[in-house]
């Protein structure tokens, strides 16, 4: 697959179906996200990847809070919507919008949004991206490089992905499950697997236009 193919066929999945990744197949993508940037090549990260019956017991833990209620608690500090920048805010808004719309002709209940978010969106297997507590803002950038990398080489293989605050809502849980250690800050979790017919799956997300966002000075 050509590398434009990739960037634009990678699509935030929210129900996988029930196939599972070979062990071998992850570990060449994880293998693949290594050759991401890194500052000095400092590779700050860690991944930890959750399938078979380690997977299960952190999606039944995290139903059963989920269902309870239970406040999220992430390592990486959340902020509410409206202490994002007014641009952000307004994209914010229109993708809600946009998303309500898409269930509506897709003929998909809203609360199968939240169902999915509940269940982990079905994984086949979920990624979690670590960082030394102390790290640096540098250290951020290239664990976000990573992650980019990673799902760009899941696509490749015909593996879609999922990047999702949901999937790190209950660090504690997977501090337990995992054996990740406190001196590790779980930043990202990335939910890989084979997406179904769901029509939740077709949620083509819009970007702004280029002109928006873009300056080049001459």
């Amino acid at each position: 697959m050509e590398t434009r193919e990739a960037i634009y066929k990678r699509q935030s999945i929210r129900h996988f179906k029930d196939q599972a990744i070979q062990q071998t197949v992850l570990e060449e993508i994880v293998k693949d996200a290594q050759r991401a940037p890194s500052w000095a090549n400092s590779q700050p990260g860690h991944v930890y990847v959750a399938i078979g019956s380690t997977l299960k017991e952190i999606k039944k833990r995290h139903l059963e809070k989920s269902q309870q209620g239970a406040s999220g608690n992430s390592d990486l500090e959340t902020t509410h919507r409206n202490t994002w920048s007014v641009e952000a805010q307004t994209n914010m808004e229109n993708w809600s919008r946009f998303v309500s719309q898409r269930l509506q002709e897709e003929h998909s209940p809203v609360f199968a949004f939240q169902d999915a978010q509940f269940n982990l969106f079905n994984s086949a297997a979920i990624a979690y991206l670590t960082l030394p507590q102390n790290a640096n803002g540098w250290s951020l950038y290239d664990l976000g490089a990573f992650g980019q990398t990673l799902m760009l080489s899941a696509i490749d293989r015909g593996i879609q992905s999922m990047p999702a605050y949901e999937l790190v809502k209950y660090p504690k849980d997977l501090r337990e499950t995992m054996g990740i250690p406190s001196s590790e800050m779980i930043v990202m979790g990335i939910g890989l697997g084979f997406p179904d017919g769901s029509g939740i799956n077709q949620i083509y997300t819009k970007r702004n236009e280029i002109d928006k966002i873009l300056t080049i000075k001459k």
